[in-house]
Formats: C-alpha cells, sequence, structure tokens
C-alpha cells in the first residue's frame, strides 16, 4: 500500500470513528484548535527568541513527556541550532490541523528560516473523565512533538 492509499484509509477510518462517536468534530474543533494552536503558536514564538528550553518547559507542562529527560534535552539541543543550521526566524504558519474523534488533535506547522524552512508537527490528546460526556473538563496534553525538513511530507 503506497503513501497516499493509507493516508485515505486512515482518513476513512477516522470519519467512521465520527460518525459512529455521534460527535460532530465541527462544532467542537475550531474552538479546541484554536486554543491548541494558540499554545503553539506561544511556543514557536519562544523559540523565535531563544527562549527554547523556556518554551518547552511550557509546552511540556503536564505531558509525560517531560519525564523522557535524554530525549527532551537533545530535542531541546537540536531545536536551538535551527538558526545556525537554516537561517534566521521570519514567521511561522499553520500548516493543518486535524481533530480525530474528540480526543486527538494534530498539528503541523511551516516554520520559516532565512534559508530554508522546517516543519513541526504536535499531536494532543485527551484523557476523558468517568462522567464528563462533553469532554470539557479534560486536560489537553501534548503527546508528540518533533520538527523535520522533509517538505514533501506537506503535500503527502
Amino acid at each position: 500500500m503506497n503513501r497516499r492509499d493509507s493516508r485515505l484509509v486512515w482518513t476513512l477510518a477516522a470519519a467512521v470513528v465520527l460518525a459512529v462517536s455521534g460527535t460532530s468534530p465541527a462544532q467542537e474543533a475550531p474552538e479546541t484548535t484554536e486554543k491548541l494552536a494558540a499554545r503553539v503558536g506561544q511556543f514557536l514564538e519562544g523559540i523565535s527568541r531563544g527562549d527554547t528550553q523556556a518554551a518547552f518547559d511550557e509546552l511540556l507542562r503536564g505531558s509525560q513527556l517531560i519525564t523522557q529527560t535524554e530525549a527532551v534535552e537533545t530535542l531541546v539541543a537540536k531545536t536551538a541550532q535551527i538558526p545556525e543550521r537554516y537561517g534566521q526566524y521570519r514567521e511561522f504558519e499553520q500548516v493543518d490541523a486535524n481533530q480525530v474523534g474528540t480526543d486527538l488533535v494534530l498539528m503541523r506547522y511551516l516554520y520559516k528560516c532565512e534559508n530554508f524552512p522546517v516543519v513541526w508537527y504536535f499531536t494532543f490528546y485527551r484523557t476523558p473523565i468517568p462522567g464528563d460526556l462533553s469532554g470539557e473538563n479534560a486536560t489537553w496534553r501534548i503527546i508528540t512533538v518533533r520538527f523535520d525538513t522533509r517538505l514533501e511530507s506537506l503535500v503527502y
């Protein structure tokens, strides 16, 4: 199965999950993704100012990722190298934000540097609280954060 077919299968699977759950992503997604986009925006602004460690500390607050000390240290160090490797920061823009079901949001951003852009990936998850059918009281936690320079991933 090629990438395109695989993506179609996952898209259809997500649609089936949403249809079965009875949740309308159009009702919740804009508000949810706006709040999470604000968090990501603060993070990207922080790293653009060179406040890399503080930006990661804030983004990872409440996440299990914070316990993966060595991996986080490596990511912070690689992030701090972005200006020397790809040029000075210019701007960032959200490429997409997809809510899968009611408790998972995947986001991609293009972080534009003077010489080359970087693609950032963020995955947020919330664990529903028993008895809270709306999910409003569950906290969104980041479960994946990474970046690369595979620009082709933006279209496939």
